[in-house]
């Protein structure tokens, strides 16, 4: 009995420390998951600013924009409320498409300044609370990385298989149909060793052979020189790019192709984009990028894509992307109607994976300036949507001041692309303050004397300062922090859209149309307090909410008051 009850009492302790030993686990597991979650929010809770280095600030009177420019201009995004900035490529490049075609991925260009001042940089950035993140281009190189001219040099280089080489076709000539994205065939001869090689962009950007594991690795190394460097996360460009089709079949053409002059946009791209191997590499990145614990690293991919085809770089159960960019304002102009922004953002809500982060984009270095699109007016409705809407929100820079693109004189452009990478204005002075050199790399916008920075910052009701607002607002409001959202009212003219989450509440009224709008949102009743309107002259404003007036394209960010706890939204 004396045993027994010795035995009774080892069983009873082993149950309760085994039970300990769950409730400790689970505990353990739900405080990591809350701790990974709580890393996550700087992302999810800021808005990114995307910097064109080259355009944004001179310091040295060169002309061109660099990275201690961007060191003295810290204290401009300390007032707009910026947490984290973006940069178009700063490493070693010969600049054939504007640092993309990287011949050093792990050294700054001297057009950019050198490694002390990007070290500079990072630590600014830090110490005023801020992220950086970089753009990684593992697509392809520059014909002058030292990695492609020892593939070039022999076809029993080493390195011969880190770059894509095929034989002519049996009648000579390029191995396949295949266009680069800039048009004319994809192929490059070379003739010391009598082989095509590829590239889906500019001949001097060939494409890297991201098969080859030694070429992988190579590129996982880029990505920890930067990040054991302190840098906080990554844009990855041309994710669709990545691999091809390993029997390298011609691709369907469409009725527009000619074969003597063949554009991209006349090939369907089955074997170029989109290949299921690219997951493969987006997940072993995501992975990389997980193993640093100090702080969360952000992984973003540009995937130009049919919305299924963007939203599969989520990935499903293995993480691939915290978001690929969502592209679908970029189409927006002086054409579209309310119900067509609605229709951009519902279908991609929609589309959204259970459990996926949301983000929204005006404009890149890559379209025109969605200021030239809509003109000034509209720049302010559409600064709210970005805004206001459910997710991250990125903004081009200049777009908080309504920048248009500039007039480059077609002999001296050297890209399509040049009049949306124009230098930023920051006042009315020589070069729009950009510089204090002779000559600019690219012509300012003509607008510049009233379009700038320092005179909308004298401006209480300027474009300027409604962004700042809309910043404040999303870091003051937990309702723009989540991603509570739903659409009450759609027509022609007028999108209507609340954000909610407990008590917080608010209504946002865009007018899209071409006149004023006077109106009830059918099937929502109450009243709110305008906290945000577009043209900085209504805040404090009490709203009925059956008997709303916008002026052409104005918008309203009204803050919905207690007696709207029990209001009634009977549309989807």
């Amino acid at each position: 009995m004396e045993f027994g009850g010795f035995g009774s009492i080892i069983a009873a302790f082993l149950a309760a420390l085994f039970v300990n030993v769950v409730i400790f686990t689970v505990w353990k597991g739900y405080k990591e998951r809350k701790e990974q979650e709580k890393r996550k929010k700087w992302w999810k809770e800021n808005v990114i600013y995307h910097i064109y280095p080259r355009s944004f600030q001179d310091s040295s009177g060169d002309g061109n924009g660099d990275l201690r420019g961007i060191v003295n201009r810290l204290d401009y995004f300390e007032f707009l409320g910026i947490k984290i900035l973006y940069l178009s490529p700063i490493f070693t490049s010969p600049m054939v498409d504007n640092g993309y075609d990287v011949s050093d991925f792990k050294d700054i260009d001297p057009l950019f300044g050198n490694m002390n001042d990007f070290d500079e940089l990072l630590k600014e950035t830090h110490a005023r609370g801020m992220k950086l993140m970089l753009d990684f281009v593992p697509n392809h190189t520059s014909d002058q990385h030292p990695w492609f001219l020892e593939s070039r040099s022999s076809r029993h280089s080493p390195k011969r298989d880190w770059y894509v080489w095929l034989n002519p076709a049996a009648g000579g000539g390029p191995p396949n149909n295949w266009v680069s994205v800039f048009g004319g065939s994809a192929w490059s001869y070379d003739a010391k060793t009598g082989q095509y090689y590829l590239h889906q962009f500019c001949a001097e950007q060939p494409d890297l052979n991201l098969r080859n594991i030694e070429v992988r690795q190579a590129l996982n190394e880029v990505l920890m020189f930067w990040l054991d460097r302190g840098v906080d996360g990554f844009r990855v460009d041309a994710v669709p790019h990545l691999v091809e089709d390993s029997k390298f079949r011609d691709e369907p053409t469409k009725s527009e192709y000619d074969p003597s002059r063949p554009q991209h946009d006349h090939l369907e791209h089955i074997f170029t984009k989109n290949l299921d191997y690219n997951h493969k590499i987006v997940q072993e990145w995501r992975a990389l990028l997980d193993k640093y614990k100090d702080s969360y690293r952000i992984l973003i991919g540009e995937i130009m894509a049919d919305l299924p085809d963007v939203i599969r770089y989520y990935g499903g159960r293995n993480n691939e992307f915290d978001f690929p960019f969502n592209f679908g304002l970029l189409g927006l102009d002086d054409t579209k109607t309310a119900e067509d922004v609605y229709q951009v953002i519902s279908e991609y809500l929609a589309a959204l994976p259970r459990g996926k982060w949301p983000n929204w984009v005006l404009g890149n270095h890559d379209v025109p300036r969605i200021g030239s699109k809509v003109g000034p007016e509209y720049c302010r409705a559409l600064n709210v949507l970005l805004l206001t809407l459910p997710g991250t929100a990125i903004t081009y820079y200049g777009e908080e001041i309504g920048m248009t693109d500039a007039k480059v004189p077609l002999k001296s452009q050297k890209d399509f692309r040049d009049p949306q990478r124009s230098p930023m204005q920051w006042c009315s002075e020589r070069h729009a303050g950009f510089s204090s050199g002779t000559k600019l790399w690219l012509p300012v916008a003509k607008n510049f004397k009233t379009v700038n920075a320092e005179a909308q910052k004298l401006d209480p009701t300027s474009m300027l300062h409604l962004y700042r607002e809309l910043v404040r607002l999303r870091s003051a409001y937990k309702c723009f922090k989540g991603l509570g959202f739903k659409v009450v009212y759609v027509d022609t003219s007028i999108l209507a859209y609340t954000r909610s989450e407990g008590h917080c509440k608010f209504l946002i009224v865009i007018n899209f149309g071409h006149e004023s709008w006077t109106g009830a949102l059918n099937g929502i009743s109450g009243s709110g307090i305008v906290e945000i309107d577009s043209e900085m002259k209504m805040k404090g404003t009490s709203i009925q909410f059956d008997k709303i007036a916008l002026h052409k394209a104005q918008a309203l960010v009204i803050q919905m008051t207690e007696k709207n706890e029990l209001m009634k939204i009977v549309l989807n």
